[in-house]
Order: structure tokens, then C-alpha cells, then sequence
């Protein structure tokens, strides 16, 4: 189905065949059911999260476009004046209640409105992520805001947000052809079901979607603001963090992870794939595959290749599944 179809009219994308962006009829009727309830003194937690790659699928297109859908609804239904802008995305867990209460700055979120926290990398991402949500449901559950957490990995999620607090959860994934664009919903107890049944071996399959749906490309705000907050938002924390990894750092290691998870997979990607998928070029793929991940990406090597260097990502891989099951147990005695 369609929303936003005056905003939309047509020739705004192309091939589009009908005013408006396109919506999966069972997603919108959620949030439809959703924005009946939130007006009942309620606040909503949502989890965006993908069981494919942790990084690429689409997570921020998909939760950017939810937030413009819901704003829609709330304004058609409640008579309101909502408004979804970047100014309703937070890059760090602690501006999330920043910009829910309108403090350090920031200009507060008007009640009922869509707030989404982006995907962020730190080393302390779940600690915190996890202070800041209890914080959050303690002084902010007032406000009845509809709160969407984008997270790498659903399993890693403390317990009791990802089985008690949590409305839904979203795995947004590639295809069998690395495609962007597809998702499954959990509703309450599909979510549920996943988390209790399949955390402990970080198995996905335990239990099906509420339903699956598509998804088209293009950010829910213009993409030009999305990427320009994004960016203001990277160089102060690493002003504010002047022994942390930069940027191009942290980048990268998230592609080096990412090309680690399509070879353990042994998914059928050719070098070219990777190179497009990940942005970077073909001799770039060529090069991490061999094991060299030195800093000068454009210059030649003879590195030679080894089985041990090819095992590195699965090996760290292996490690890093051994540490979030201990956070899990952590969780579960806690």
C-alpha cells in the first residue's frame, strides 16, 4: 500500500507507478493499532536488528521510513502536528533521553512522536545501551513516545528489554542474492519465543516471522540532512573521545567483520560482490581476504596467502559468539 501520497505525488521516484512511498499493508496496520493505543498513557519500544550481516541490510532506511509512516498516522488520526526529522534520531544512547526531555541542547520531542537511536559503535555500546533504556523508561515513560532501537545483534539484547519491555522486534536482512529490501516482524510473542528459544545458540531459525515484507530504498528524511547529522555526530565523539578508534577506523573494521561473515557462511559472493556491497574496491577485497588489513589501502604487496590468515575471521568470529553467550548467561542470573 501507499503512504504519504500527497507528499509523494507522482515522479518523486523512479518508476514509481502511483502517488506516494510504498509500506507492506500488515506493518502499517501495526502501527495503525499502535497509534490507537499510544494516545492510552502508553510508550512503545521497538528492536531493528539483522540475522544476515550486521551492517548493510538496510536497518536505518527501513526505521527511518517507519518513522515517517507513523507521523502520518498520528497526525491523520489524533489530529496533530507532528513532525519526523533528523532532529528525531539520536547516534548515542544518552542523547536519546537528551532529546526526549529537551536537555544539553537539544529541542525536545513532542509527545507521541517517533524517536529513533541509530546504530552506534563503541566499545561500550551495550553497557550503556542498557543504563540509558532503564533510565529512559524511569524518566521519560511520561512522555508516551514511540522509542525504535536500531541494535547489530538481537541475542545480545539484555533479557529483560528484548522479552518484557520490547513491542516488537525487526530483522531486516539480505536475500539469498545479497539484495537490500526484506524483513521479517516478530510480534510480542514471535519475538519472544525467538529470544528465549534461540539465544543460546544464536539460532535464528527457532521460530518464524509474524509475518515477512519488503521494504523500498530511500531514507524516511531526506538523505542529504540524515548523512550531515550522522557526521556532526562522529566528529564530536571523537572530540569527545580523543584515545577512541576514528571514524575510517571503525569503518573499517566493520567491513573487515562483515566480509568475515560472508566467508565463514560460505555464501557464494564474488570479490566484485563484496567490492560493491561494502563500498571499497575489488584489489581492496583481494588484499583483506589474503590477510593483509594494513593501512595503505592503494599501495601493492606480496602478501602471501595462508590458511591461517583466511582463518583469522572465523576464529575471531568463534570468540566473540563464546563472549556474547556469557553476556546472555550475565543477563539471565542477573
Amino acid at each position: 500500500m501507499k503512504f504519504c501520497v500527497d507528499k509523494y505525488p507522482m515522479g518523486s521516484f523512479k518508476g514509481q507507478k502511483s502517488p506516494g512511498k510504498y509500506i507492506d499493508g500488515w506493518m502499517y496496520k501495526n502501527l495503525e493499532l499502535y497509534a490507537d493505543k499510544i494516545v492510552k498513557d502508553m510508550t512503545f519500544l521497538g528492536i531493528i536488528y539483522s540475522s544476515t550481516l550486521e551492517v548493510g541490510t538496510g536497518k536505518s532506511v527501513l526505521a527511518t521510513q517507519l518513522g515517517e509512516a507513523w507521523t502520518e498516522i498520528m497526525n491523520r488520526k489524533h489530529g496533530l502536528n507532528l513532525d519526523f526529522s533528523v532532529d528525531n534520531i539520536a547516534w548515542k544512547p544518552k542523547d536519546l533521553i537528551d532529546k526526549a526531555t529537551g536537555n544539553n541542547g537539544f529541542k525536545q520531542i513532542p509527545k507521541y512522536s517517533y524517536i529513533l537511536l541509530d546504530e552506534w559503535e563503541d566499545s561500550h555500546y551495550w553497557s550503556e545501551l542498557g543504563v540509558t533504556l532503564r533510565q529512559f523508561f524511569r524518566k521519560c515513560r511520561q512522555l508516551n513516545l514511540f522509542i525504535v532501537c536500531i541494535i547489530p545483534n538481537w541475542f545480545q539484547l539484555p533479557l529483560s528489554y528484548a522479552v518484557s519491555r520490547s513491542l516488537f522486534a525487526i530483522d531486516v536482512k539480505f536475500n539469498d542474492n545479497l539484495d537490500r529490501g526484506f524483513y521479517g516482524f516478530y510480534n510480542f510473542p514471535a519475538k519472544r519465543f525467538l529470544y528465549m528459544n534461540g539465544r543460546k545458540q544464536h539460532n535464528y531459525k527457532v521460530n518464524r516471522p509474524t509475518f515477512n515484507a519488503q521494504f523500498p530504498d530511500g531514507y524516511g528524511v531526506p538523505e542529504k540532512d540524515y548523512r550531515e547529522a550522522k557526521m556532526k555526530d562522529l566528529i564530536a565523539y571523537e572530540k569527545e573521545n580523543p584515545g577512541s578508534k576514528s571514524m575510517q577506523q571503525r569503518e573499517k573494521e566493520i567491513k573487515l567483520k562483515v566480509m568475515g561473515n560472508i566467508l565463514k557462511n560460505n555464501l557464494k559472493t564474488t570479490s566484485q560482490e563484496m567490492a560493491d556491497m561494502l563500498n571499497v574496491s575489488k584489489r581492496t577485497i583481494t588484499r583483506w581476504k589474503e590477510g593483509d588489513v594494513g593501512e595503505n589501502e592503494g599501495q601493492e604487496d606480496n602478501t602471501i596467502i595462508t590458511t591461517e590468515k583466511r582463518d583469522i575471521f572465523v576464529e575471531e568470529e568463534r570468540l566473540e559468539r563464546e563472549e556474547q553467550e556469557k553476556i546472555i548467561e550475565n543477563n539471565n542470573n542477573g
